[in-house]
């Protein structure tokens, strides 16, 4: 695999008004964790340092309209890491996360599809195989033949980040905030925390996205939740709404030069991206900096082939989802899925809202209690930029919508307050 780690020819400035402005989708390591983000730039291109990979802009799609699609790859490499504990000493580097981001200029709409690692495909070349296999028998440019010639999707840039990179992005955020229900825990990925509303460090993000044998403490018994690639898909993505939360604070937006500057040590790019006019870019795509961001997983279930443990595309779910991700529109709608918290201390508060809710069509995933009984109004959490909230207010008909963190295995957390009946 070609690459250069010296900056490409010199890009155009960015406007005085735009220097404190800047792009960049990155993705959160291995672990998948995968980071779409706009960074900040403070006069050149954000991109300058990163690695170039020239092979793969051979084989990438020229863009014809107003969508830019990006593969988004976490690469398993240890080169850098301080200890190797919790991560083996494997050598060399696999695509370990596989993230489809697609940019809509003219809907100002940003979609992330996650691809399981295990997901199995015929890679050109090599016969029936997981998808990571590609990456290792070719590098960037096959794993991206493998994605086109499987899914069928237009791809237009390459964006791979290492663990190293990860762990740097979240600490140059000063960490970000996760809320967990219960205490959990990954022996192999070396996660341990408590429940509540925890700000995770670099190590601990990184623990937590990788997470593949994650377990929570349910009443004194410590119990797997979601403990596979599909839920850590769903763990990536939590992480990234967290890190893109953080990257709108005012005091984010005072260290994003040093942010992307971070970053860029541990990025690999096709060629062909870090050409491109950065201030152009901004400019174009400046209406997805505000808005939403749709997350999915390309519905798969787990199967055995040839004795190794595979996921299998669940047909027809996976067809449409990969139609509308072209299109640009909304993957398949699915009922919200809530949990339900007592945060008045009626008794059976909770379970009676849990029943309200169902009838009007959500999903209740799970019931509890807040931890307080002073909520006068029901309080509706949602992450940073969902819309879900006010669908579930207006539902309803009472209550409050409020941004935090919400475990990856809801869309929004309910806490019953007094002015429930």
């Amino acid at each position: 695999m070609a690459k250069s780690s010296t900056p490409s020819t010199a890009r155009s400035g960015l406007p005085t008004w735009l220097k404190v402005t800047t792009i960049a989708i990155l993705v959160a390591a291995n672990l998948g964790v995968l980071a779409y983000i706009w960074l900040i730039s403070t006069g050149n291109s954000v991109l300058d340092g990163a690695d170039t990979d020239d092979q793969v802009s051979e084989v990438l799609d020229q863009s014809t309209g107003d969508s830019l699609n990006f593969l988004i790859v976490g690469s398993d490499s240890r080169e850098g890491l301080e200890s190797l504990e919790n991560f083996g000493a494997a050598g060399g580097a696999r695509g370990d996360v596989i993230i489809l981001v697609r940019l809509d200029q003219s809907t100002s709409r940003a979609q992330m599809l996650s691809i399981p690692r295990d997901l199995l495909v015929q890679i050109p070349g090599h016969g029936e195989r997981k998808i990571n296999a590609s990456y290792a028998l070719g590098g960037p440019a096959l794993l991206v033949d493998t994605i086109k010639a499987n899914l069928d999707v237009e791809v237009n840039h390459y964006v791979e980040i290492d663990f190293v990179g990860f762990q740097a992005l979240v600490d140059e955020l000063g960490g970000i905030e996760i809320a967990f229900p219960y205490a959990a825990r990954d022996s192999k990925s070396g996660l341990d925390v408590q429940a509540g509303s925890q700000t995770l460090d670099g190590a601990q993000a990184l623990a937590y996205a990788r997470s593949r044998r994650y377990q929570e403490n349910q009443d004194g018994s410590w119990v797997s939740v979601e403990a596979n690639d599909i839920g850590r898909t769903g763990r990536q993505q939590e992480v990234i709404r967290a890190i893109l939360a953080e990257l709108k604070s005012p005091a984010t937006i005072a260290d994003a030069g040093d942010i992307a500057s971070t970053m860029a040590q541990h990025m690999t790019i096709d060629s062909r991206l870090a050409g491109l006019s950065v201030g152009s870019m901004i400019w174009d795509y400046k209406g997805i900096l505000t808005g939403d961001v749709e997350g999915a997983t390309l519905p798969s279930r787990t199967s055995t082939v040839g004795g190794a443990s595979v996921q299998l595309m669940v047909e027809p779910d996976a067809s449409t989802m990969l139609a509308n991700f072209r299109a640009g529109n909304p993957f398949a709608a699915q009922p919200l899925r809530l949990t339900v918290l007592n945060g008045n201390g009626s008794a059976g508060a909770a379970g009676d809202m849990a029943q309200e809710l169902e009838s009007l069509g959500f999903k209740v995933e799970s019931i509890g209690n807040a931890g307080s009984d002073g909520y006068q109004e029901t309080t509706i959490v949602v992450p940073e930029g969902s819309a879900d909230g006010a669908e579930i207010r207006s539902a309803l008909g009472f209550g409050v919508v409020t941004f935090g963190s919400v475990d990856n295995g809801y869309d929004a957390i309910v806490i019953v307050g007094s002015d429930a009946s």
